[in-house]
């Protein structure tokens, strides 16, 4: 299988990984003026995945030898765009061009509300510039610039705003600005509550090479499934939702479907991406974390390993394939102690929670259980990790404002949080799927609620206010406030370069 590599925008397959990135919210203010910019731009502004795996692999090589900062050596600006479904009505698409798109794009984020769990505090009714609802309805587009320092980011915007065109074809409603959090080597690669992110991702069949191709032919690192790229970018083979005859191990690695919406070829190559801005309570978590460690008689290392599944180093609660198994975890961080757990990707994702199946050792509502069953039985008996694969998401989050310090005054009413983005070729089937069936459903996963009463929602993610969360098998749960809140956010769609070129 080929993959037009060329063709898909940079951020989706490669994956921007840089530290410095400005998200542009766009309203087009002239339709013909927009789409010769779109046109323009497909070459030499919009980056491709080509562009960005290439540059990845040298940068991880040039670690691999020993350079510390790769980013002198060979420094990159790169840039994406993406479009709602108002924004392709906006540049004079018309029902012959888009036929029958995707409900959930076409209706966007905001709509899908009660899908998706956005009420209360986080009800779109609250929601801050530029998505506040006077003015989410402009916006059209979403501009992805991304470089390796602040002086280059602006640089880059400055240069793209300045672009022939781009002044008579766009307003700019707003910007939001996603930083690595660097104020120290700890933080690097940590939310604001301090716990390293983006650590499990998707292998993708014709990316990613399985580190071990004899004995794990289907993995690329150990615990990371290799997935068809259909289920991230549209015009490839899926996944198949049931499992393998006589495949007894591992969800089905046969190839699916081709990833289709509408059946329309200008969306082939193309992805859409889920946008949201999520805001961050970090001192009433922390205080949470005080008080529950005091009232379990556990350290607040561990009761934070509970709530997510994973220590703050992104060491996994769970045993690493291999190792013998025990039902009690280390009271402090042992990625802490050897980064090499978390470090690891031959360690941090190799594991599963089969054998953990009344969440002795992760709890069963911890966030990553939550977020990604794996091979828990998700009610589809056999066929559950097969189905679980046709849910997942290309993440490609990052921080956005400064760091809490409970040592400058002000600093807890400072707006911070996570820019939330992720790719999929459906978003019903795979964002709203995973924030309805898994996220916010208290009981997810089946096989617990057995129990006094069922687990509970996801403790990190969930937008109601509270929920029960079985800190221990066999006890009653006990109540966890929740502290992330959306302020923002909506469906795009990133088409391919070709299609921007023709548009």
């Amino acid at each position: 299988m080929k993959l037009d590599l060329d063709q898909v925008q940079g951020n989706i397959f490669g994956g921007f990984n840089k530290d410095f990135q400005d998200f542009l919210f766009l309203k087009v203010t002239s339709p013909a003026n927009a789409r010769a910019w779109i046109r323009a731009s497909a070459d030499g502004i919009i980056s491709s995945s080509t562009d960005v795996l290439k540059y990845n692999n040298t940068f991880k090589r040039l670690t691999r030898e020993g350079v510390a900062r790769p980013e002198l050596l060979i420094p990159a600006r790169w840039a994406n765009i993406g479009f709602s479904f108002k924004g392709l009505k906006a540049l004079g698409l018309t029902e012959t061009d888009f036929g029958r798109l995707p409900d959930a794009f076409t209706q966007g984020m905001a709509h899908r509300k009660h899908t998706i769990g956005d009420e209360g505090a986080s009800d779109p009714a609250h929601w801050q510039a530029p998505f506040q609802p006077a003015q989410a309805t402009d916006i059209h587009a979403i501009l992805l610039v991304a470089a390796d320092n602040e002086a280059e980011l602006n640089t880059h915007v400055t240069f793209i705003e300045a672009s022939a065109g781009f002044g008579t074809a766009f307003t700019v409603l707003g910007t939001v600005n996603g930083r690595t959090r660097m104020e120290q080597a700890s933080t690097i690669g940590h939310e604001h509550f301090g716990f390293k992110d983006g650590v499990s991702q998707p292998a993708l069949r014709g990316i990613n090479a399985p580190d071990d191709p004899l004995a794990n032919p289907d993995q690329g690192h150990p615990g990371q499934d290799l997935l068809w790229p259909g289920e991230f970018v549209l015009g490839y083979p899926t996944q198949i939702p049931s499992q393998k005859p006589g495949h007894t191990s591992g969800p089905n690695p046969d190839p699916g479907p081709m990833s289709t919406a509408g059946n329309h070829a200008w969306t082939h190559d193309g992805s859409f991406l889920v946008f949201r801005r999520l805001a961050q309570d970090v001192p009433a978590f922390e205080h949470q974390l005080h008080t529950l460690a005091t009232s379990q008689g556990l350290s607040m290392d561990l009761v934070g390993a509970k709530l997510v599944g994973r220590y703050k180093s992104g060491c996994p609660l769970e045993v690493l394939s291999g190792l013998p198994f025990s039902t009690s975890a280390p009271s402090t961080d042992p990625g802490m102690a050897n980064p090499t757990l978390a470090n690891s990707d031959a360690l941090n994702n190799s594991f599963e929670f089969e054998d953990d199946a009344r969440g002795s050792r992760c709890p069963m509502s911890a966030h990553i259980r939550k977020a990604y069953p794996r091979d828990e039985d998700s009610g589809h008996g056999e066929d559950s990790e097969s189905e679980t694969q046709t849910h997942r998401l290309l993440r490609r989050g990052i921080p956005y404002g400064a760091s809490f310090d409970a040592n400058i005054a002000g600093s807890a009413a400072v707006a911070r949080g996570l820019c939330f983005l992720a790719y999929q070729a459906d978003i019903a089937s795979h964002f709203e799927f995973v924030q309805k069936t898994w996220v916010n459903d208290p009981t997810f996963p089946p096989e617990n609620n057995t129990s006094a009463q069922a687990s509970g929602q996801d403790p990190i993610i969930a937008q109601s206010v509270d929920g029960p969360f079985e800190i221990k098998p066999g006890t009653l749960p006990i109540t966890v406030k929740h502290f992330v809140t959306t302020t923002g956010g909506e469906y795009f769609f990133a088409p391919s370069l070709q299609t921007l070129a023709h548009l």
